[in-house]
């Protein structure tokens, strides 16, 4: 495990874990945000909706990269503690002040980062693989079994093309493997219809639902929705992106009826066409097909006879739950002492009396704290660390203790260190820094070297 967590970096492992950690409750305020701006439109404003969720989906990856980047350049500092082949890789997060049960999360995040990343790693993985399966599908599905549209209906269908405004090539082919219209490639598009189609539907029907397919491709949805699965393969664990993936699917259907109905001009026509359809179902989930899901259709043949309505009302209570999901995900850090394995522990402890602090650690490691006198047993104590060898508890808890004042203006960071391990030699023994080189200047008087320390993390992680 700290092997691998070397080749990636406790930097980035760090910055990964919080930014997948934030993207739930950043979903969810994306989520109600799209919502209330979407809903606000009229019902019949499916584009005006539709660019709204589009932009949510996006502003959820781009929100989680801000969260990356802010956490990897404010990571934890890392020091080690030990001597010799004992020496032990450790990170130093500085404590806040937060709600205790949200700092059991937090130092349960903190101590399971890697595990969490093997986790994810494993779910992305799976789902990227249902994306590529269906992606394969669909290459095989334009390859084989497939038979060229009769002329008439071929010259009818690119007419019905320039007529929406689409000027590139499209193939117009017949297959027996898909129940429903479906459109499949981006570059070379492709508008595949079941053979049983034009058996089964008058002249006029099978036009508007061509017309429908020939708006996806007219608005470039194909590319879109795929972008859209790679975003939630990327969250596959986050609820609110899902949401609003399957608002932004339902508003491009609607989108694609309202340029079909406006290419028709009949609502009554493409309102049978779409009950037609009403039992037909997508065999490859990555292509676009016309119908959607059954509640998806039902809704879309209603709102074709909706002329005026205040939709806000219906995502009320939705919106005001998600709300208060997201602000309930939040982080903190906690007081807690925690024995793994090895003789190590991890310490941490907030606004606890240091004598308290003592007793969990003999309890971690006995035998470790029999010889220390605490000068302050009553001080109120913040700290929080992983990793700690049972050997390194003593000269911990006698750093702890002391208490002195410094002062440097621009000093090298790296020298400044080097007079701070003489009063603190066990906190202070072998600390990475970023910046080693950066100046340094500092004024504090009467700290602790957790304080100290408090300080020199927070400076490194800002210091360019």
């Amino acid at each position: 495990m700290n092997r691998l967590i070397n080749v990636i970096g406790i930097d980035v492992l760090h910055a990964l874990v919080w930014s997948l950690v934030h993207s739930i409750w950043q979903a969810g305020l994306v989520a109600g945000f799209v919502a209330l701006i979407a809903n606000a439109a009229s019902v019949q404003d499916a584009n005006w909706r539709g660019r709204w969720y589009g932009f949510g989906m996006v502003a959820c990856l781009v929100l989680s990269v801000l969260t990356f980047f802010h956490y990897f350049r404010h990571g934890p500092l890392r020091l080690s503690l030990g001597s010799g082949d004992s020496v032990k890789l450790s990170m130093y997060i500085p404590i806040s002040n937060e709600a205790n049960w949200l700092a059991q999360l937090s130092s349960y995040i903190n101590h399971h980062l890697l595990q969490i990343i093997v986790i994810w790693s494993f779910g992305l993985f799976i789902a990227l693989l249902f994306h590529m399966w269906g992606w394969r599908c669909n290459h095989v599905l334009k390859k084989v079994h497939i038979e060229a549209l009769p002329e008439p209906w071929r010259r009818t269908f690119s007419e019905l093309a320039v007529k929406l405004g689409i000027h590139h090539s499209i193939q117009f082919c017949i297959t027996h493997k898909v129940a429903v219209p479906c459109v499949i490639g981006y570059f070379k598009p492709m508008l595949l219809l079941p053979a049983s189609l034009l058996l089964g539907m008058s002249p006029q029907q099978i036009e508007v639902i061509v017309l429908h397919e020939l708006a996806h491709i007219r608005r470039h949805d194909v590319l879109i929705a795929n972008v859209q699965n790679l975003i939630k393969v990327f969250y596959f664990f986050n609820p609110f992106v899902f949401w609003i993936s399957a608002r932004l699917d339902q508003e491009r259907e609607n989108a694609c009826d309202d340029i079909a109905v406006s290419a028709c001009s009949n609502r009554i026509l493409y309102a049978k066409t779409l009950q037609h359809f009403a039992e037909m179902h997508a065999h490859f989930s990555t292509k676009i097909a016309m119908t959607g899901g059954k509640n998806m259709l039902k809704h879309r043949i209603q709102r074709l006879f909706i002329t005026k309505k205040n939709s806000a009302d219906s995502v009320k209570k939705s919106i005001s739950a998600m709300l208060l999901m997201s602000l309930m995900m939040t982080t903190a850090a906690y007081a807690w002492i925690n024995t793994t394995s090895n003789n190590q522990i991890s310490l941490q402890a907030k606004n606890l009396p240091l004598k308290q602090v003592l007793q969990q650690a003999e309890i971690a490691c006995p035998g470790s704290t029999s010889k220390i006198k605490l000068r302050q047993a009553d001080v109120m104590v913040n700290v929080n660390f992983s990793n700690i060898n049972c050997a390194d508890v003593p000269g911990l808890f006698i750093d702890m203790q002391e208490r002195f004042g410094m002062r440097f203006t621009d000093v090298k960071f790296h020298a400044a260190l080097d007079i701070i391990k003489q009063q603190c030699p066990t906190i202070f023994r072998d600390i990475r820094l970023k910046n080693p080189n950066a100046l340094y200047s500092v004024n504090m008087q009467d700290v602790s070297c957790v304080e100290i320390l408090n300080a020199v993390a927070e400076f490194d992680a800002q210091a360019k």
